[in-house]
C-alpha cells in the first residue's frame, strides 16, 4: 500500500476542527487563539491567512454547524410525507444527536455576544441570526404546506414552535435530555393540532 494513502487535513481543516471541539465543549469566549493553535499544531501565521481572525474563524465554526444541522435535518426528513414530521424532526433531532444538541451552539454563542459591538462580533452574531432565521423559515414553509394560510397565524405558530425547540435544545443542555425534549416535542404536538 503507498504512503500517499492517506490526505493530511490542511491547516485551515484543522483549526476548523479543534475550534469546532473546542467551542461546543468550553465555549467561545472561553477558548484563546494560543489554545486553537497548539490543539491544531498550526502556526499563527496560517490562522490569519485561512481566517484574518478568531472571530472570522467563530463565524466560520457556526457556518460549519449550520451546514451539519442543515443535512441533518434534510437526510432525517427525506423519507417523510407529511410537513407536521418534517416540524417535529427538528425535536427528534435533539433528541438523536450526540453531546452537543442540534442547535445549541448557536444559543450558547448568542449568550456570549449579547450585545455586539465590533465588526467581527456582529458576523458572529448574523451568523447565528441566519441559524434561527432558516429554523423559522424552514417550520413557516411546512406551517404553509399543512394548509394553514393566514400570514399572521402562520407567523405566530412558527414562532411559538421556534421557542419550544429553544426551550428543548437548551433543556437538553441543562437537564435530562429525554424528558426536556419529550416535554417540549409533546406541547409542538399540542400546538400543530390546532391546525391539523
Amino acid at each position: 500500500m503507498s504512503s500517499q494513502g492517506a490526505v493530511k487535513a490542511s491547516p485551515r481543516e484543522r483549526l476548523l476542527k479543534t475550534a469546532t471541539e473546542l467551542f461546543t465543549t468550553q465555549g467561545i469566549r472561553a477558548v484563546g487563539i494560543d489554545r486553537i493553535l497548539k490543539d491544531s499544531r498550526v502556526a499563527k501565521a496560517s490562522l490569519y491567512n485561512s481566517y484574518g481572525s478568531k472571530d472570522a474563524l467563530v463565524v466560520a465554526y457556526l457556518e460549519h454547524m449550520h451546514t451539519a444541522d442543515e443535512e441533518a435535518w434534510s437526510k432525517r426528513t427525506a423519507p417523510m410525507d407529511r410537513p407536521r414530521d418534517r416540524i417535529l424532526a427538528f425535536f427528534d433531532l435533539v433528541l438523536a444527536s450526540g453531546s452537543i444538541p442540534m442547535g445549541s451552539p448557536f444559543i450558547a454563542a448568542a449568550l456570549e455576544f449579547p450585545e455586539p459591538t465590533t465588526a467581527g462580533e456582529r458576523a458572529i452574531r448574523a451568523a447565528v441570526d441566519a441559524h434561527r432565521q432558516w429554523v423559522l423559515d424552514t417550520i413557516t414553509e411546512q406551517l404553509r404546506l399543512m394548509g394553514l394560510q393566514d400570514p399572521d397565524n402562520i407567523e405566530e405558530m412558527a414562532l411559538r414552535l421556534v421557542v419550544l425547540l429553544d426551550g428543548a435544545v437548551t433543556a437538553a443542555r441543562m437537564l435530562d435530555r429525554v424528558s426536556s425534549t419529550m416535554t417540549a416535542r409533546a406541547m409542538a404536538e399540542m400546538t400543530l393540532r390546532l391546525v391539523d
